[in-house]
């Protein structure tokens, strides 16, 4: 594991967010927001420091993909491998072909990494009174010129970070009809993947639309569905996730609303996070996760094609096989 301490001596020395401003405090966590940032001038996200990264992550921490960019598709999206290759091998690949690699969780791989997240989400936490947020995770996007990340969304707080290239993000209000209850409920409950929600391009007429380069970040308000696509270069772009205690609680009335409906599926259940409905499903999910009753379902995935720098577009294609994840 790579120390990279010139990068450790640089980001503590330097703010990460730069131009916070007051309306940002009253509109973090509430409104989609988009801010200046300097963690495109770490070392950290240097090609040699990524391929390092690269060849160091281990095959539970990353996914690499490739799909249709011509469309809106879900059913192109494939799942692949890197297998027998460098770190400089792949970025050529990425860079050349189409490709989307996800690397998870880097404060697990390298330390840097961690110690980079913690000082980050303190810079939040010293600007916005009040801040308390815990589950940091960071990861990492490297994709090709043209790809594009379908509509979905996610369950814990998510930043998205610009590092290099520039990429456009349609941001979508997190209710029906764009993010139906059920449909977050099982998303929550590790049911269904994010990419599983269904899309109708009128939902554009009701995007907020950004355009990020390298220095730019966007947060937007819980479970927004949202989608990407890359401009003609190659985009290297951070995601952060973290909660709240209203994050959590959020999380854990639909963890617990996602339980009930397997029991009642045209129920309408309320999402409200006060009161005594509130508190037992608090209860409920606690429980629940606590005791392994709902054990997190192991994801299956079809690998059909090995990352080849040789072949076009940067994908090989091989015989499929099931991987659980």
């Amino acid at each position: 594991m790579g120390s990279y301490s010139r990068a450790r001596t640089t980001m503590q020395a330097d703010a990460v967010l730069a131009g916070f401003e007051p309306r940002h405090v009253a509109l973090f966590g509430r409104h989609t927001i988009a801010l200046a940032h300097r963690l495109h001038e770490s070392p950290l996200f240097s090609d040699d420091a990524l391929a390092r990264l690269i060849e160091r992550t281990p095959r539970s921490r990353y996914r690499v993909n490739t799909m249709d960019v011509t469309a809106h598709d879900t059913r192109t999206w494939r799942e692949g491998e890197i297998v027998d290759l460098g770190g400089v091998q792949v970025l050529e690949a990425i860079r050349r072909g189409r490709i989307w690699l996800l690397v998870e969780k880097l404060e697990e791989v390298d330390g840097a990494y961690g110690k980079l997240l913690t000082g980050m989400f303190g810079e939040f936490e010293a600007q916005v009174p009040g801040l308390r947020t815990f589950r940091h995770h960071m990861s990492i996007l490297i994709s090709s010129p043209g790809v594009q990340v379908y509509y979905h969304a996610d369950a814990p707080g998510q930043m998205l970070w610009q590092i290099r290239g520039q990429k456009r993000v349609y941001v979508y209000p997190p209710n029906e009809p764009f993010l139906p209850q059920d449909r977050l409920e099982r998303i929550i409950l590790g049911d269904v993947h994010e990419i599983s929600l269904d899309f109708q391009p009128w939902f554009d007429e009701y995007a907020e639309v950004l355009d990020l380069v390298p220095g730019r970040m966007v947060y937007w308000p819980l479970n927004s569905p949202h989608r990407i696509v890359n401009h003609d270069c190659l985009n290297i772009s951070v995601t952060t996730e973290h909660f709240t205690s209203s994050l959590r609680n959020q999380y854990l009335v639909n963890y617990a609303n996602g339980l009930c409906r397997r029991v009642h599926p045209s129920g309408r259940f309320s999402q409200a996070v006060s009161g005594p409905a509130a508190w037992t499903k608090f209860g409920l999910a606690g429980i629940v996760k606590a005791t392994g009753l709902k054990k997190p379902a192991k994801r299956h995935f079809t690998v059909d094609f090995h990352v080849d720098p040789h072949a076009h577009l940067g994908v090989k294609d091989v015989p499929p096989r099931l991987i659980l994840k």
